[in-house]
């Protein structure tokens, strides 16, 4: 009866278990890319709550720049270099515009998209609070149209140059490599560039400057989280052998890697500071899933949670690290996304447990602990966080060394004092209606000083 409502010409019914089983797989991906894509409220509520309330519409406003610009690129050349046909195993050379059928658009458009805008909107985070509006979008064109692209092809596409060098092949899961060590490196390298905020570094020492909202700070992690379900479960989708077991599995792993993190830099921190910090401990969380999202479907569970206290400490000495050498990064999101993408990438030469790669990939590849391959395992992913490395850095030194010269990275002093919200964007993000003017205690708790 309910088909007769159909019009004519109108969907087909399903009929058979092979049409419900590509029905479900569509679905289950679609589902994720949506889950994926909600990490952008993450982002921004973790970028304005870390950032001081004078700058919040330019976090704002540079999010939805960098979502929109990914978009057009990634349509138009971006998913073409990532999963055309293979020009010499080097990059993709077909589908440009989307023009993928069959096969070809096994990885889905819409869901490969929110990997791609990740990257980029991670990179941004580094550069908040005295960065000019421009520069956004000349590394999220770089990132989405040749970067990702570029070495998205080489780790996963199956006919790649890299794919052929030897027995086993780089293992990447979900994006540990291709996304977070991306981002986090351009993020690393941008921030050197532009140099630190006015009041970071003074006399010799760091100086604190908390963001405005430690509410938004949480609730940006925990939407994050919840988003990175998509990330890791959706991809158990898109291997040669789709399997719900490889899903739930990632789905654990990413739950046990994220707490192990969280706990371990919250009491990593708590012991070196003498406060228990709840910046670290988000930072931790996040580190977490960076880890585990190479690991996450390759793994048994006791892994993700060893891989997860390690990303906590990771994170702590990263994040120190980059201090002791200048470099003011607000998120300390190079430290999440490019220290804790090295590590998962290189766990998986250890952990990686050869019935689940020849579940996955087909190979039985392993890790270290279990095969004797392992060292060729570890070797392959050795390579891959020297070939990401140099790629994202040459490609970020030359973008955002050209800007400087070109002295377009930066906003000049009184920008900066007096807030990017003020002077490029037309007035504050927030009303303080009723506050009395010069209320010292309303503007150094908001961070409008």
């Amino acid at each position: 009866m309910a088909a007769s409502l159909l019009p004519a010409g109108g969907p087909t019914p399903i009929t058979d278990g092979s049409d419900i089983k590509d029905a479900l797989f569509v679905s289950q991906v679609v589902f994720s890319g949506f889950l994926i894509f909600f990490m952008q409220v993450g982002f921004v509520a973790l970028e304005t709550g870390s950032g001081r309330a004078k700058n919040v519409r330019n976090i704002l406003l540079k999010n939805l720049v960098d979502l929109m610009l990914a978009a057009m690129a990634w349509w138009a050349v971006g998913y073409a270099f990532a999963y055309g046909t293979s020009a010499g195993g080097v990059i993709g050379s077909s589908h440009f515009f989307f023009q993928a059928q069959g096969e070809a658009a096994r990885r889905p458009w819409f869901f490969s998209w929110t990997f791609c805008v990740a990257a980029c909107t991670i990179a941004s985070g580094c550069l908040a609070e005295r960065t000019r509006l421009v520069v956004y979008p000349a590394f999220t064109l770089a990132i989405s149209a040749l970067v990702h692209p570029l070495l998205v092809h080489w780790i996963w596409a199956p006919s790649s140059w890299l794919g052929q060098v030897a027995a086993c092949r780089p293992l990447d899961f979900a994006g540990g490599t291709v996304v977070h060590m991306i981002g986090g490196l351009f993020g690393i390298i941008g921030a050197a560039f532009v140099g630190p905020r006015l009041g970071r570094f003074e006399e010799g020492a760091v100086k604190d400057m908390p963001g405005h909202d430690m509410g938004w700070v949480t609730i940006g992690t925990l939407a994050l989280w919840f988003g990175w379900y998509g990330f890791n479960t959706g991809s158990a989708y898109l291997w040669g052998s789709p399997s719900p077991v490889a899903a739930q599995r990632a789905a654990m792993n990413t739950t046990l890697g994220a707490s192990a993190s969280g706990l371990a830099a919250l009491l990593l921190g708590s012991w070196l500071g003498g406060t228990y910090d709840l910046r670290l401990c988000c930072n931790g969380v996040l580190s977490g899933l960076v880890t585990v999202t190479a690991l996450c479907g390759f793994v048994d569970p006791y892994a993700a949670v060893v891989g997860g206290a390690i990303a906590g400490a990771t994170y702590v000495g990263f994040s120190r690290l980059v201090l002791r050498l200048g470099v003011d990064d607000p998120l300390d999101s190079g430290a999440v996304h490019f220290g804790n993408g090295v590590l998962g990438t290189l766990m998986l030469g250890f952990f990686a447990k050869p019935e689940l790669v020849a579940e996955l990939v087909g190979t039985p590849c392993g890790g270290v602990f279990f095969t004797r391959t392992g060292w060729l395992q570890l070797g392959m992913q050795a390579l891959a966080v020297v070939l990401v490395t140099a790629v994202a850095g040459v490609c970020a030194l030359a973008v955002f060394g050209s800007l400087k010269r070109l002295r377009l990275l930066r906003v000049d002093v009184s920008t900066e004092l007096a807030g990017l919200d003020a002077i490029e964007h037309g007035g504050p993000a927030f009303e303080w209606s009723g506050a009395p003017a010069g209320n010292g205690r309303l503007q150094s708790d908001t961070g409008m000083a």
